[in-house]
């Protein structure tokens, strides 16, 4: 269960173990232990909304969330679960959440309070339990201006999730700056975002030690193709290596390797 294995899990001191919960969804842990989710979408809220079928069952219940941190960079409710969240913080009331400003209102509306309430604006860096995550302005258009990029910097990693966006290095370049060891890269091509190609190039200007596509296998409206993914980089960043992830699988990485997970006894 992906509950347990993420309570397990050993972490590397200054590194981080990372699964993905499908589509743009993440979990981190970090050295000191703590557990962030980013962009957790573990519902059907989408469905209801809009019709789209969630083709991708979630890795783990909601009510198996066991959280300190849950990030979002955005309020599209694939990457903001209004459904998801309400739960998690209820049966998590250590939990802060912390957002785009696009995220704040909402979080107002489910009844978290403000004392766990933490707006992330570009051009800042947090400290969260340790993580130092730096955030800055994505390329999602009129759909969401103010979605953002964030980096998560664990003292001896850095982790860049590019959130929804198009190919804007203007807008990256204060997180490129950081050098990442990990990109976590949406691939779908639709509704603004990079696709295959153009995250292959991206990948190719970051050079980081990983990179893992993510955004596809979810919704048949919103596209993404691996494989292309996977041949785009083998021309256009051959030295990276590409990690493809399936629902609630992880891995764990330190300054000198990146790993299976492993776990506490």
């Amino acid at each position: 269960m992906l509950a347990s294995e993420i309570e397990r899990a050993r972490v590397p001191e200054g590194g981080a173990v990372l699964w993905w919960l499908a589509q743009a969804g993440f979990v981190f842990k970090s050295g000191t232990g703590a557990v962030m989710y980013l962009d957790p979408y573990l519902s059907n809220v989408v469905e209801k909304a809009f019709g789209f079928k969630r083709l991708s069952l979630p890795p783990m219940a909601i009510g198996d969330v066991r959280a300190d941190w849950v990030l979002n960079s955005h309020e599209h409710l694939d990457h903001l679960d209004t459904e998801a969240l309400p739960v998690i913080a209820g049966n998590n009331p250590a939990c802060r959440f912390a957002g785009a400003c696009s995220c704040v209102p909402e979080y107002r509306k489910m009844g978290i309070p403000e004392d766990r309430i933490t707006l992330l604006e570009p051009g800042n860096r947090y400290p969260l339990d340790g993580v130092e995550v730096v955030a800055a302005r994505s390329d999602h258009g009129e759909l969401s201006p103010e979605a953002l990029s964030l980096l998560l910097d664990f003292g001896r990693v850095r982790v860049l999730y590019t959130g929804d966006t198009a190919l804007n290095l203007p807008r990256m370049q204060p997180l490129l700056d950081l050098r990442p060891d990990v990109l976590l890269v949406c691939i779908n091509g639709r509704f603004g975002n990079l696709d295959a190609g153009e995250a292959a190039e991206l990948a190719g200007i970051v050079s980081p030690r990983v990179v893992v596509p993510c955004h596809f296998w979810m919704f048949k409206e919103h596209n993404g193709d691996p494989e292309a993914f996977v041949q785009a980089c083998a021309r256009k960043c051959p030295g990276v290596s590409v990690r493809l992830l399936a629902p609630g699988e992880g891995f764990s990485c330190s300054d000198e390797a990146i790993a299976p997970v492993v776990a506490e006894p």
